[in-house]
């Protein structure tokens, strides 16, 4: 099982197979991927820093399988319009995850918008 996001991210054409293999190799252990608000601002804003903090702590060492290192969550790297991705061992851990972390208050996800 996992989302759909990830079933899209592991679908995209990279460009070449190196690069899908790489990409399915660092997010297979955390197939249950969401997309989280972290806020825009890291220097003002300690959204993300406190995200990845009680991650740590909650959840133990980050998942790096092309460093060798299991876990049970990973954060993506890219953050668009204050919005990462953070991928899951287990549905369970992503559902605590979002219960401890929903999107704040007045925050909308930018596909949200609607266009005129």
């Amino acid at each position: 099982m996992a989302t759909d996001i990830y079933h899209r991210a592991m679908a995209y054409d990279y460009g070449d197979d190196e690069r899908a293999a790489l990409m399915r190799k660092v997010w297979e252990p955390t197939p249950w991927i969401i997309e989280v608000y972290v806020g825009q601002h890291p220097y003002e804003d300690p959204r993300e820093r406190q995200i990845l903090e009680w991650c740590r702590d909650d959840f133990g060492d980050e998942s790096s399988p092309i460093h060798g290192r299991a876990g049970r969550w990973h954060p993506g790297n890219a953050t668009i319009y204050g919005w990462k991705w953070f991928g899951f061992a287990t549905e369970a851990d992503m559902q605590r995850f979002q219960a401890t972390w929903p999107t704040p208050p007045g925050i909308a996800h930018p596909d949200a918008a609607v266009s005129g």
